[in-house]
């Protein structure tokens, strides 16, 4: 099968959280095939689940409003080994009274960099199409900004990724996957003396990603769900929380579609949107994001 799959990452910020789609996908490029991405996400809530119910507005802010610029690169180790590198950037702005906690209205910074590799295990074929099987380790590593607060920009731990998963390929150009995972996170620092000084014990977290879409050659879309579920933490209702956001249980399900368009064999574009259908102490978010992707040195298609 001939399909063409360049993986925009798709980023949501909450009090602890970035969301969105997972970092890697099922795709397997030839050896030696090098890809950039750059692209430009705007997303905004004005409501938010405290616990699991939601409020209007935001806490402390009548809307929040992020941009987020990202850097995504993709590199072909062999035709069954990929690495992927991403950088984002945030800029958070709340429109309503300052944080609570740090005082601010808004923060930007280079948000957490995430670094993985994928590794393609078996493949089984049979006359239609085939079965890819994969596993994936990533690292999540924060960049210094204060992660307590209500626009923090992400949880300012440390965090490792396991993944494991399976890609159906077929010969029309139809494909499914799934993706199950556990990220083991570290702690956080306390920038604002909130916790006695102590780091935050930011929760781990289960991960799953299932997707249905259409790749050939000159065209590629799809439609996806990204669930995440904290195995501790606390609500922002608890009375134990103490306006430790770090350590908040944040679980989420968002519902998106992205699509991808090759201009020439160099570059290509593309466009997605996203929508938090369910959430617990997140931001009932939605996002747009447009992304211009250069391959380089390289063909348009992967075989």
């Amino acid at each position: 099968m001939n399909s063409k799959k360049v993986l925009t990452t798709f980023l949501l910020f909450s009090t602890v959280f970035a969301i969105g789609q997972t970092s890697f996908d099922g795709f397997f490029p030839k050896k030696g095939k090098l890809s950039l991405t750059t692209s430009y996400t705007r997303t905004s809530y004005d409501e938010f689940y405290v616990g699991k119910e939601i409020t209007s507005p935001v806490p402390a802010h009548n809307e929040v409003n992020q941009n987020i610029y990202t850097l995504y690169g993709t590199y072909a180790v062999s035709d069954n080994l990929g690495i992927i590198v991403n950088f984002p950037y945030f800029a958070a702005e709340g429109d309503g009274e300052p944080d609570p906690i740090n005082g601010k209205t808004e923060q930007n910074d280079i948000q957490d960099i995430n670094i993985y590799g994928k590794y393609r295990f078996a493949q089984s074929k049979f006359n239609g199409g085939s079965v890819d099987y994969l596993t994936a380790l990533g690292f999540t590593i924060p960049t210094g900004y204060q992660s307590n607060g209500i626009l923090s920009i992400g949880s300012g731990s440390f965090n490792t990724n396991l993944h494991a998963g399976a890609q159906l390929n077929t010969n029309l150009g139809l494909f499914a996957s799934v993706l199950a995972g556990y990220s083991f996170r570290g702690e956080a620092d306390d920038d604002f003396g909130t916790n006695g000084g102590e780091d935050f014990d930011v929760p781990d977290a289960f991960l799953f990603t299932g997707k249905i879409g259409y790749a050939t050659s000159n065209f590629y879309v799809d439609g996806y769900v990204n669930y995440q579920a904290s195995t501790d933490g606390w609500d922002l209702t608890d009375p134990n929380f103490g306006g430790r956001f770090p350590e908040s249980k944040v679980s989420y399900t968002l519902l998106g579609i992205s699509a991808y368009v090759p201009v020439t064999q160099l570059i290509g574009v593309s466009a997605s949107y996203g929508t938090v259908i369910d959430g617990r102490n997140i931001g009932d978010t939605n996002f747009f994001n447009f992304g211009l992707t250069f391959n380089i040195h390289t063909a348009s298609k992967i075989q």
